[in-house]
């Protein structure tokens, strides 16, 4: 039994297998009565997944600011149709290095306890898992439960 964890986040990509993943967090933070489950999305720079990007300026900016509009609108929906627009769940959306996001969000908000996939997308449109997921195992300040595919 896992005891004391009362914030859990969720990095997701809204691939099958981090969806499965939130699934799993969700169904954990109702059998330990968290006060809190955090949903986080994460849009990779261009300048990060190693591709010919667009001169960083206006249209990277817009590029970036379009895919947190739509993570933040996705968020929400899933907020509503899988947790009832419950106060206990926050989503957020932010731009950087997956792995560094994650861990950073994970100590400004207190979490005990990271959920995530194995695996998730492969192209650059969200958080690349796979990598990812080993080094927020490597440097995560909390505890990470890895849910396999």
């Amino acid at each position: 039994m896992i005891h004391n964890v009362k914030k859990i986040l969720a990095p997701i990509d809204f691939s099958e297998p981090s969806m499965k993943a939130l699934a799993s967090a969700g169904e954990l933070a109702k059998e330990v009565d968290a006060t809190e489950l955090h949903l986080l999305y994460v849009v990779t720079p261009h300048h990060l997944l190693g591709i010919e990007a667009l001169p960083v300026g206006s249209r990277e900016i817009t590029r970036e600011a379009a895919m947190i509009e739509q993570a933040d609108e996705e968020l929400a929906r899933i907020k509503k149709a899988d947790f009832e627009n419950s106060s206990k769940v926050i989503t957020a959306a932010v731009v950087g290095s997956p792995a560094i996001k994650v861990g950073e969000y994970a100590r400004e908000h207190g979490i005990d306890l990271i959920v995530m996939s194995t695996h998730g997308r492969t192209s650059g449109d969200g958080v690349l898992i796979g990598g990812t997921t080993e080094k927020v195992l490597r440097h995560s300040s909390c505890a990470v439960l890895v849910i396999r595919r």
